[in-house]
């Protein structure tokens, strides 16, 4: 979709939603005690009292005292753990029904049902090698590995789902597919990541990148161990880009609002941020990317000094897999 398009698209969908943004995100699983107008710890900094909804403007509006201001959108990706793109075309979805009738949608699956469903979608594939549908789709980009990192898998004809009218799921493809495991702070699984392939490439599907189940809050995809040094990214082809180029051990955030939960172990000393160039939208890569700095360093008073420094690609609209491809697969000054 063109630039102007997707502008168009965004602003149609803002002027439908104006003045129904508490309606919108209660239907969409935001905690109703964040929607009451009452100081609460921030979901996207924490802390105890800093924050408070307000809808002031009619557009999902929050102030924290903390990290600042900020709509609907924002708020949605925060608490949802999701990408700007998701959050659209949830409230896209919501703003093309009548809101009393939204309580009718599917209640979301509960944490047991799920977490078996990850696992047996996780068995049912098996590791990355030479020439099946994920080193393909890699070695396209530019990304290819001598050996995969073992929370990447290849699922062969994995269901693909969308909801309908009725906000229930139904399967309309199968697509082979690269699973990630995302992994929460005690090492454990708590998610898959889904990327569905076609012929050695993304499949042309409307999410055609998907996580299984909301709420990461902070877990990663983490792609290689964790040293003194670690880099971290949002996306996945991201962190194999930084990886490539500069040697270094990448957790993948999957997205600009979760990578600023992120949670590293204590023992890491150096913390490199890989952030996407999102000058021509929001600037929610860049937006992050510091946020996660900052906090890093605020924690410096529990965890001790830090070294912590901040990557962006000069050109807007790009991350660090597009510098990667663009130079060839030769390693950029990025280090």
């Amino acid at each position: 979709m063109q630039n102007a398009e997707y502008a168009a698209r965004v602003d149609d969908v803002k002027r439908r939603a104006h003045g129904r943004w508490t309606e919108i995100l209660g239907s969409l699983q935001v905690d109703e005690h964040i929607l009451k107008k009452r100081n609460l710890p921030c979901p996207l900094c924490g802390g105890t009292d800093r924050f408070q909804y307000t809808d002031k403007f009619g557009e999902g509006n929050y102030h924290c005292r903390s990290c600042g201001p900020g709509g609907g959108f924002k708020l949605l990706q925060a608490v949802k753990g999701i990408d700007f793109g998701t959050a659209l075309r949830e409230v896209e979805r919501c703003v093309g029904m009548v809101l009393p009738t939204l309580k009718a949608v599917s209640p979301e699956p509960s944490a047991e049902r799920m977490k078996k469903l990850a696992k047996r979608i996780w068995d049912e594939a098996v590791p990355v090698t030479a020439g099946d549908e994920v080193d393909r789709y890699l070695r396209g980009r530019g990304l290819a590995l001598p050996t995969y990192p073992k929370v990447l898998r290849f699922h062969p004809a994995l269901g693909y789902f969308e909801k309908d009218g009725a906000g229930k799921s139904r399967k309309v493809a199968e697509y082979g597919a690269m699973l990630a495991c995302i992994q929460g702070p005690d090492g454990h699984a708590v998610t898959l990541h889904r990327t569905y392939l076609k012929d050695g490439q993304k499949a042309m599907a409307r999410d055609a990148k998907k996580v299984l189940s909301a709420g990461i809050n902070g877990a990663a995809v983490r792609l290689f161990e964790a040293i003194d040094e670690l880099a971290l990214s949002e996306g996945i082809e991201t962190g194999i880009a930084v990886h490539l180029a500069t040697g270094k051990p990448v957790w993948a955030g999957l997205n600009a609002g979760n990578l600023e939960k992120l949670w590293l172990p204590d023992s890491v000393r150096r913390i490199c941020i890989y952030g996407d160039n999102d000058a021509n939208a929001d600037f929610d890569g860049q937006a992050f990317a510091f946020a996660l700095a900052r906090r890093l360093k605020k924690e410096e008073r529990r965890t001790g000094p830090r070294q912590v420094q901040v990557f962006l690609p000069k050109q807007a609209g790009t991350d660090w897999a597009d510098v990667w491809r663009t130079r060839g697969g030769h390693p950029p000054n990025v280090a």
